[in-house]
């Protein structure tokens, strides 16, 4: 499939608007867990957040501060010790088909080729996989794997396998992207051009995102707001919305706005005496 092909595949999708962005709104949330000494450990005290439709939401916060916690209540795979999240208006009881995830390592299956690996959530759905071929193959020429839909995992760079994992969340063309330090395990130069991947990915169909990061930088280029956890037990502190034109891209990190935008960011961590 040419680029241009894959291209006016993904224009039919989001024209379809098969699944429109959600809000995700988070009241009150606390989470503990029982270790194995008895003892109890407070991860989140009343959170509150609200993303609406169609939002990109960074969250940024020290390590420990429970924000993949918060990723997996959203998802519906943990539940909370208090407090209730809604999606679309409605409580999360469980896990919820709607939702796309990434996480920090790739886990892509190495029996599997590179197709096989983004079409893995076609399959557990049981949705029909003529369709959702071609929109496969269409989110991997996208982002440059066109060439590689028939390779296996080992026969690719860190940059290839996360792309591909990037486009298995998306497959499904899911309401909710949930995203987990997806681009912290790979060097600097493959992050920035991840990064673009993203931004253009959800410029061309529109989702809801909650993306978890350490990278202030990394946060304010990709959203449209920019949540700050404080330490365990983790709470939001401040969030900032971001007032950056778009489309963005690497570009944008050259604007005096989006340097002051991080340094507002950064300020809320030298007041948390964590720089």
């Amino acid at each position: 499939m040419s680029r241009r092909a894959a291209d006016r595949a993904l224009d039919r999708d989001a024209a379809a608007g098969a699944s429109p962005p959600v809000t995700v709104e988070v009241e009150g949330v606390s989470m503990a867990y029982r270790l194995d000494t008895g003892e109890t450990l407070r991860a989140l005290d009343r959170v509150d957040l609200r993303v609406p439709a169609g939002h990109f939401c960074s969250i940024v916060g020290p390590s420990g501060c429970g924000k993949s916690t918060l990723l997996m209540l959203i998802a519906g795979l943990y539940r909370p010790l208090s407090g209730q999240i809604l999606i679309a208006g409605r409580p999360v009881a469980g896990p919820w088909h709607g939702i796309g995830m990434v996480f920090q390592r790739d886990v892509l299956l190495d029996w599997r080729t590179v197709l096989e690996n983004v079409l893995l959530p076609v399959e557990v759905k049981r949705l029909p996989e003529a369709r959702y071929r071609s929109r496969a193959l269409a989110l991997l020429e996208r982002v440059g794997l066109g060439e590689f839909v028939g390779a296996f995992p080992d026969q690719l760079s860190g940059c290839m396998r996360q792309r591909a994992a990037l486009c298995r969340a998306l497959v499904h063309d899911p309401a909710l992207l949930l995203m987990d330090e997806p681009f912290a395990a790979v060097d600097a130069l493959t992050r920035e051009k991840l990064n673009v991947d993203l931004l253009r990915l959800t410029t061309e169909a529109p989702k809801t995102v909650v993306f978890v990061t350490h990278s202030i930088e990394e946060a304010v280029l990709l959203a449209d707001q920019v949540v700050v956890m404080g330490p365990r037990p983790g709470t939001v502190l401040r969030a900032f919305p971001v007032d950056l034109p778009r489309p963005r891209g690497l570009a944008t990190r050259g604007e005096a706005r989006f340097h002051e935008l991080v340094d507002e960011v950064r300020a809320v961590f030298h007041t948390m005496g964590l720089l």
